[in-house]
């Protein structure tokens, strides 16, 4: 074989390999990439691809804010800054309202039939605005008929603001639904991820009626978007 020869035979196996490795560490390719071509760039013209944007939200979410600023700083460019990820966050599906029932998104569990699990965490009392919904969560939230009001502290002027803080308390509770659905028997080894159905600050004045009812309110509304609850788990109260 000629030198000629051996050599394309070299640069076609060289190139092929390539290709797999591209295609193998697709997503890394696309991160070295993107930290490149965003180092010869101002901050105001930074970009980051759908897949960057979809990998700096699951960071925010599974890392901290902590874990997303140290990568921010010592990657500089490569993801984008928390304000830029706040706002993908809100305009993306995985953005839920305090108090707000999540039925809608049930059919992402691909499974007519599933548990709920109610409990309560501790938190830090903190109020904030939530310019989506033009009210403030971080109150406790006033329940009616034993369900939760969403975007009930809402208001306008400054003396408005003053009297909610003034006569309700910052929630020192959350409580949170979820739902978990039961592996179809397509796929009875695969077993589907949870989905939150609602989450909302509250006080310690909870009975068992409450819990009773609301219960029902979530079984019923499960139904009408055919998914049957057939059972319910709660933590101590």
């Amino acid at each position: 074989m000629s030198v000629h020869r051996r050599n394309e035979c070299i640069e076609i196996r060289f190139s092929r390999g390539e290709n797999d490795v591209k295609q193998t560490n697709r997503f890394l390719v696309s991160f070295i990439d993107n930290l490149i071509n965003n180092c010869t760039q101002s901050p105001n013209n930074f970009r980051h691809s759908e897949s960057i944007k979809n990998f700096a939200i699951c960071l925010y979410v599974l890392g901290g804010k902590q874990t997303y600023e140290f990568i921010c700083l010592n990657l500089y460019g490569s993801i984008p800054n928390l304000t830029t990820l706040g706002e993908l966050i809100k305009n993306s599906d995985t953005a839920s309202s305090e108090a707000e029932f999540n039925f809608g998104s049930l059919w992402h569990c691909r499974s007519h039939f599933g548990f709920c699990s109610e409990d309560i965490t501790g938190i830090i009392r903190k109020v904030e605005y939530n310019s989506k919904t033009n009210s403030f969560v971080g109150f406790a939230t006033p329940i009616n008929h034993e369900i939760p009001l969403p975007k009930f502290y809402q208001a306008d002027t400054f003396n408005e603001l003053k009297t909610i803080y003034e006569t309700n308390e910052m929630a020192p509770l959350l409580n949170v639904h979820m739902f978990q659905s039961i592996p179809t028997e397509d796929n009875a080894t695969r077993i589907p991820r949870p989905l939150l159905l609602s989450a909302y600050g509250v006080d310690n004045k909870i009975t068992a009626i409450n819990v009773l009812n609301r219960w029902m309110y979530i079984f019923q509304h499960c139904l009408q978007q055919n998914v049957c609850i057939i059972g319910f788990s709660t933590g101590r109260f």
